[in-house]
């Protein structure tokens, strides 16, 4: 079992991004304070609101994480945390994001706090965040636009910044000639002077904040080669509150700041999360479905795009051809009417399409709606992205789905190196089937049976590990059956329940075994079983 649970635990970094940094690993480990910095437009309740949100973070890896912002001679360089902000609320049974896709912070000088969870601050010096420190930045410091950018210019999924002609080298209003693509920083103290209060701060209408003050305020930390693997900590969220008295509005936090987007509050709600291979970054997909009610279940969607550089522009569900879709509704982050996502529905699809330069970009949650007549299964939901680049055309994201069970089946994926797999029957409710495992070597000290509760969207190389040849095809959660000692082949007996609340799950069923004659790590694999429980 340990060597079994050891291959995904290694495997996983295999599938990180390119210029993944070995032992990077900064936690988000508290939201701090929220303050409000003044109000712009219409009167009351038709305008802005301007907001700042503090944070903290620590290094919780086994490396420095470089931080430098100058290269030399005032030249920029994209080597330090950014920081992006975001307002969320839950209302009417659906978690929006009620801000606009704010600029973020450039963080430019680590401070190295012998304070926070990471503690021991280790001793050092030059452009680095050392591991165990942390750095804490208030609300004062985070709503500076002399260090506010756009998100447009991160690649969040690299955490790379392309600063030469970006628009801290423009300036704003933009520099004339060479001086806008010179890498040195344009945007100054008098520029900024003339901002007002509100402009590329976190900014949230006014008509957002009515009917409840049931808020969330979110930071995610944005680090250059943090490796995926290591990204479940940079986003954290927060209860928080806004109020309006006497022509303006102050604002605050409470509580426990928490890990995670803030759809993880989303009450009711189930989550999956995928992204696109080694090329692209993650989309985060919680559903709720309620109902029935006469006899019409509702469906709600928000997608949160984590870190995928491309951005997502049609959302598109599966659903039975046979029923009638109705109450179909879209809520992105804007109030341009002009790029709203359209919606249609052809069979067996029902698509959501992005609007002229509204993609579903990373830091920012869509929601999407609908009613029919159909209960929920398990299934996927496909996001396709929106720019050109390497990787595939599309995400897939688990999520339930209103599409009639399949019935039950099953198939192979991938390839053998070295052990057999096969089953004796699909895997139907109210029966028992058998998993059998063929071809383990004599003298094995013992082989496993592992059953995923996912697959992964491409198979996971096990080269690297020393397992030539061999790939993983599971993903998510697993349960491992172990056989010490084992013969050359043996079978496990799989009973399936009746009841409807296991239709059209899937599952990934892989052998391994582990014997010392072998070469590199001594394991060798099955090929992937695919299966679908059904009637």
């Amino acid at each position: 079992m340990r060597i079994a649970l050891s291959l995904v635990l290694l495997a996983a970094p295999l599938a990180s991004q390119s210029n993944a940094i070995l032992g990077a690993d900064v936690t988000a480990y508290d939201v701090g304070s929220m303050s409000t910095y003044g109000r712009q437009g219409a009167a009351y309740p038709n305008g802005e609101v301007g907001v700042a949100i503090g944070h903290s973070f620590c290094n919780a890896g086994t490396v420095n994480i470089a931080w430098e912002d100058d290269a030399g001679g005032g030249q920029m360089t994209d080597t330090y945390p950014k920081i992006a902000f975001l307002l969320a609320k839950q209302v009417n049974g659906r978690m929006i994001q009620i801000s606009g896709r704010s600029f973020l912070k450039h963080s430019g000088t680590p401070f190295n706090f012998s304070s926070g969870p990471c503690a021991p601050c280790t001793s050092g010096s030059g452009p680095w965040m050392r591991v165990g420190c942390s750095d804490t930045y208030g609300p004062g410091f985070n709503s500076s636009q002399y260090r506010l950018g756009p998100p447009e210019e991160i690649n969040p999924w690299l955490g790379s910044w392309d600063h030469v002609g970006s628009y801290f080298d423009r300036g704003d209003p933009p520099v004339a000639g060479s001086a806008a693509s010179d890498n040195l920083k344009s945007l100054d103290g008098t520029m900024v002077s003339a901002f007002g209060p509100v402009k590329n701060r976190v900014i949230v209408r006014e008509n957002e904040l009515g009917g409840g003050n049931n808020l969330f305020a979110q930071v995610q930390v944005v680090i250059k080669g943090e490796p995926v693997g290591n990204r479940d900590n940079n986003i954290r969220n927060k209860d928080a509150s806004m109020t309006y008295s006497g022509g303006s509005w102050s604002s605050s936090t409470s509580g426990t700041s928490r890990n995670g987007s803030v759809l993880t509050m989303w009450n009711g709600a189930t989550l999956d999360m995928a992204g696109n291979g080694a090329d692209d970054g993650r989309f985060l997909v919680a559903c709720k479905v309620t109902g029935p009610v006469n006899e019409v279940w509702h469906y709600e969607y928000a997608v949160h795009n984590i870190d995928n550089h491309r951005g997502g522009a049609t959302f598109r569900i599966p659903v039975d051809p046979a029923i009638d879709i109705t109450n179909v509704g879209v809520h992105d982050v804007d109030a341009d009417p002009s790029n709203d996502w359209t919606w249609s529905r052809n069979g067996s699809e029902l698509s959501f399409l992005a609007g002229a330069e509204n993609a579903n970009d990373w830091n920012t949650i869509f929601n999407f709606w609908f009613d029919c007549s159909v209960g929920p299964q398990d299934g996927t939901v496909e996001i396709d992205q929106a720019r050109p680049g390497t990787g595939a055309g599309s995400v897939t994201v688990g999520a339930q789905i209103p599409e009639s069970a399949p019935d039950a089946e099953w198939s192979y994926v991938g390839q053998s190196c070295g052990l057999s797999i096969l089953t004796t029957a699909a895997p139907v409710l109210g029966t028992t089937f058998t998993v059998v495992t063929a071809g383990i070597p004599s003298g094995s000290v013992f082989a496993t049976l592992m059953f995923s509760f996912g697959q992964a969207q491409n198979p996971i190389d096990l080269t690297l590990i020393g397992m030539p040849g061999c790939e993983f095809y599971g993903a998510g959660p697993n349960l491992t059956i172990n056989y010490p000692a084992p013969m050359s082949i043996e079978q496990t007996n799989v009973t399936i329940p009746l009841g409807t609340s296991l239709n059209g799950h899937r599952l990934i069923a892989q052998s391994f075994a582990y014997n010392a004659g072998l070469p590199g790590l001594g394991v060798i694999a099955s090929d992937g079983l695919r299966m679908i429980i059904g009637p």
